[in-house]
């Protein structure tokens, strides 16, 4: 497949157990939101399947402390793999799971979360396309943690 077949993805609104079956290794951009429409990441991937499943791996040894650093301190943590991990350990709890676990963000995003990716032709249009909704100021996580998940 080449970046030329792109335009035969329209945009698509996936569950996180759907990537293998529906996202291309091709470049794009992506957004998660919750199923009760809450926008929580937009973010982009040269190989849009891998970045996903990256994501949904959500790996706690993904996460790192910094020397001498406090796992309570956001500063002192950095993620080497997807800093949307990082962001829902910080934000605790939301909707019954413990997003500080591994397992429980695995389950929050399969469960309560879904993607919507498009394939662009190249990482540069993804990335104009993302720097566009970014400003928007729709999405709970982007840079550093702004306000709470909703939580129930």
């Amino acid at each position: 497949m080449t970046h030329a077949d792109s335009a035969s993805f329209p945009a698509m609104d996936i569950r996180f157990s759907e990537i293998e079956q529906n996202v291309p290794a091709l470049p794009g951009i992506y957004e998660i939101h919750t199923n009760d429409g809450e926008a929580l990441k937009v973010g982009i991937g040269v190989n849009l399947r891998k970045r996903l499943i990256q994501h949904r791996r959500s790996r706690q040894s993904r996460l790192v402390l910094k020397p001498g650093g406090s796992w309570g301190d956001p500063a002192d943590v950095r993620s080497t793999q997807s800093i949307l991990a990082k962001h829902l350990y910080f934000a605790g709890c939301a909707d019954g799971y413990d997003l500080s676990t591994e397992a429980g963000r695995q389950a929050f995003l399969e469960e309560r979360c879904f993607i919507r990716f498009r394939v662009t032709s190249s990482r540069k249009e993804a990335r104009s396309l993302e720097l566009a909704l970014e400003a928007s100021g729709a999405f709970l996580f982007q840079g550093r943690v702004s306000r709470p998940l909703q939580r129930s």
